[in-house]
């Protein structure tokens, strides 16, 4: 227990330091290996079919310690509206995420796991290794359901896959920002296994993520989406501080880390208008600058 203080420190030092910083240009992705596209029999963003009692029961049920973590009824509520999957569904667009499979709520496990065979850029041992245990988690605690308590909203790099199972349009970027992040590395490979490492592992790729989502929406002026976003992801990143292992929402640990994101999101929300203006003014300046 005595190692958790440190970890503590250093992980939110890492979230000080390393991200959520409005003033930087937003860069547009540009993935750095070549993406198939997809094609009218495997449509690139699937939703599955409404089953009342099963995403009621999600709702009402498995999903409380992701809604009290987040403090939004929206977390894992197994129905997505019509404006997060249009804001998901334009960021993959801009972001030239040509070859990565978007579920809204669904449960496909056949599917994945010949996405998992056809994913050619990771290596196939790291990728079969860590893949089928992703996959047989996905398979036999499927998040259709259980999202929230065991699994939920997550990126899975080896089959190439975004799952989404909440109304929450910071999340679903978030997800997107995964995507993106992979996308355009030259070792995919190692990125991946880094990513699998339990809790220190994701750390970086976790605040990237979150980075990319905030500086995405100053992008665009969505202050709205802003606000909400400090609010959901810096708790989000500090259930990692407490434990929180990718696909595992809720430790007891979690429960004393997350308030100090809640704390720390919500400074920060304070400050969203003065950062847009100096972002506006680093972006003015720019373009009168004239050219060498």
């Amino acid at each position: 227990m005595k190692r958790y203080p440190i970890l503590f420190v250093f992980c939110l030092g890492v979230l000080v330091i390393n991200c959520y910083s409005l003033e930087k240009q937003y860069n547009y992705g540009n993935p750095y290996l070549p993406s198939p596209e997809f094609t009218e029999d495997d449509p690139q963003f699937e939703e599955g079919e409404p089953v009342w009692i099963l995403d009621k029961t999600g709702d009402w049920i498995f999903s409380i310690p992701s809604k009290i973590v987040l403090w939004n009824r929206k977390a894992d509520n197994h129905h997505i509206s019509k404006e997060t999957k249009e804001y998901l569904i334009r960021y993959m667009k801009e972001n030239n995420l040509r070859d990565v499979k978007v579920r809204f709520n669904q449960y496909a496990p056949l599917s994945e796991w010949k996405r998992l065979s056809k994913n050619q850029n990771i290596n196939p041992v790291v990728r079969y290794f860590f893949g089928s245990l992703s996959l047989l988690a996905y398979t036999f605690l499927p998040g259709r359901l259980f999202a929230g308590t065991i699994g939920g909203d997550h990126y899975n790099a080896f089959t190439n896959t975004i799952n989404l199972y909440s109304d929450l349009p910071p999340v679903a970027i978030h997800e997107g920002g995964h995507a993106k992040d992979f996308a355009q590395r030259e070792k995919r490979t190692l990125y991946a296994a880094v990513y699998a490492i339990p809790i220190v592992g994701s750390l970086y790729h976790e605040a990237k993520a979150s980075d990319d989502a905030l500086n995405y929406f100053a992008e665009k002026d969505d202050v709205a989406q802003l606000e909400s976003s400090f609010e959901l992801l810096t708790p989000a990143y500090a259930t990692y501080v407490g434990g929180a292992i990718g696909d595992v929402v809720v430790n007891p640990i979690t429960t004393f880390t997350v308030i100090p994101g809640h704390i720390y999101g919500r400074y920060k929300k304070r400050d969203i208008s003065l950062e847009m203006e100096k972002r506006k003014q680093k972006k003015t300046i720019k373009e009168i600058k004239p050219s060498p």
